[in-house]
């Protein structure tokens, strides 16, 4: 999520979620993949159409589409991978949304609201 979320943020995640939440908004979810706990920006929610493998997907109910904010460039920069999102593993549903992230209290110098939308 660089460059607005840094390794050794520290996050308030929102848990009581139910839904997901606005496009723009930081989500806390576990990956369809392996379970792993990521950190993504919501781009699309239920009923939008999203463009992937040379067509598009139309989001079920309760799905959404996650996306990093780094660029493949931006991640391998930083010494990370490519960024894992959506557009590899597919529509994420509802039921692996841990919270909203919506403030960084640390460390001092970054302390502030996440914006919905990237930096």
């Amino acid at each position: 999520m660089l460059p607005d979320i840094e390794p050794g943020d520290w996050l308030l995640v929102d848990p009581t979620t139910r839904s997901w939440p606005r496009p723009g908004s930081v989500v806390v979810f576990r990956e369809p993949d392996s379970g792993m706990l990521a950190i993504k920006r919501v781009r699309a929610r239920s009923g939008e159409r999203v463009p992937f493998n040379g067509g598009y997907i139309a989001l079920r109910p309760d799905e959404a589409w996650l996306q990093a904010d780094a660029s493949v460039a931006m991640a391998q920069g930083a010494g990370f991978g490519p960024p894992i999102d959506s557009d590899r593993f597919g529509p994420v549903p509802v039921e692996l949304l841990i919270g909203r992230v919506w403030f960084r209290y640390g460390p001092l110098h970054r302390i502030g609201r996440i914006r919905r939308a990237p930096g």
